[in-house]
């Protein structure tokens, strides 16, 4: 389901969120919006920073790692938090 392309996974995951039932889809939004606001908020301060811009792109995808290797509480621990959501 995922790859190394990023256009491909933020789409494979768009298509995930319209499977998200509609009481769960806003705290997927908020995350969403949180999660940019923090980047946005980086950018602001450190405009064209090559080491927050690295050190950002760094945190975004260890966090993507974690999220498709860690397994959810009391699920399989051999599957990842996002496939739980397909």
């Amino acid at each position: 389901m995922f790859n190394d392309s990023i256009q491909d996974n933020l789409e494979a995951i768009r298509e995930l969120l319209l499977d998200v039932p509609p009481s769960q889809r806003e705290r997927a939004k908020r995350a969403a919006s949180n999660l940019e606001n923090a980047f946005t908020q980086l950018q602001k301060d450190y405009p064209k920073d090559i080491a927050v811009a690295l050190g950002a792109a760094f945190a975004i995808f260890a966090l993507a790692q974690r999220l498709v290797d860690a397994p959810h509480q009391g699920d399989n621990p051999d599957r990842g938090t996002i496939q739980l959501l397909s």
